[in-house]
């Protein structure tokens, strides 16, 4: 059995990372990830993704250290030479959590228990993020180990939250509760109940959105952090004025002046 399998309804892919009993990511969660996104990529069908844990408690934990230390010593013992990519395994999970970010299809996280290193890395790769209330963790502890985050939660994390409360998430290898995530902004949502429930609600509202707009607007909010403010203002510009002339804004725009649909709704 896959460790990423995908089940796809009604538009709506859900992704559910397997890999007990403790969650770690590690080369076939990598290669499974990899799988998954391309199935969803290869699904015209797909207009929204969620993606759980499947093991009870947990989202994704860190990065298997029964992988990585071996590699640690095998490098060191290079003294880095040989090949010019050591450890292909973390780009090739650092390719996945692009495309993620890049996907024109909106990224739903149900974070539904321990969510660390590689798999808060993976979280943050996605566009919105709903926590269940309860006893676990998430953060970015490879400071402890000596090390830094391998996945982009160095550069992810800022940008969420901003560069003073990440250095001290980071440098401290400090874990935070769900209510903390929520409080502080890594998660837009504490779910009342399941996390999954929450985000398939989610996920079937952002499905019914017109999908040229979802990509065009993911677009946008990604890059006005990378780009001066006049070009994402034009940038911006050009999206309306492109959508403005497409067939479904110009019926929704027709129901909505015929009192048929409520522009709130």
């Amino acid at each position: 059995m896959t460790q990423v399998p995908v089940h796809i309804d009604d538009g709506i892919a859900l992704v559910r990372l397997n890999n007990p009993p403790l969650g770690h990511v590690d080369r076939g969660m990598v290669g499974a990830l990899g799988a998954a996104l391309d199935l969803i990529e290869g699904t015209a069908a797909v207009r929204a993704v969620v993606v759980t844990g499947e093991t009870e408690g947990i989202f994704a934990s860190h990065y298997s250290i029964e992988e990585l230390e071996p590699l640690g010593r095998h490098l060191r013992a290079a003294a880095g030479g040989g090949t010019d990519d050591p450890l292909p395994v973390a780009t090739e999970l650092a390719r996945h959590l692009a495309r993620i970010e890049a996907s024109p299809l909106p990224f739903v996280a149900a974070i539904n228990g321990t969510c660390i290193g590689a798999g808060f890395e993976l979280a943050l790769a996605c566009d919105i993020r709903i926590v269940e209330d309860g006893d676990f963790t998430l953060g970015l502890p490879e400071a402890n180990l000596g090390l830094v985050p391998g996945a982009g939660g160095s550069q992810r994390l800022p940008r969420l939250i901003g560069p003073a409360k990440a250095l001290e998430l980071i440098l401290m290898g400090r874990t935070i509760s769900p209510i903390q995530a929520v409080q502080i902004g890594i998660a837009q949502e504490l779910a009342a109940d399941l996390a999954l429930d929450a985000a398939l609600v989610m996920a079937r509202r952002l499905a019914d959105q017109y999908g040229p707009a979802s990509a065009r607007i993911k677009h946008l909010v990604r890059q006005a952090r990378e780009i001066p403010l006049a070009e994402g203002l034009a940038a911006e510009r050009a999206a309306f004025l492109a959508l403005l002339a497409e067939d479904e804004p110009i019926a929704r725009m027709h129901d909505l002046n015929r009192g048929e649909r409520d522009i709130t709704d």
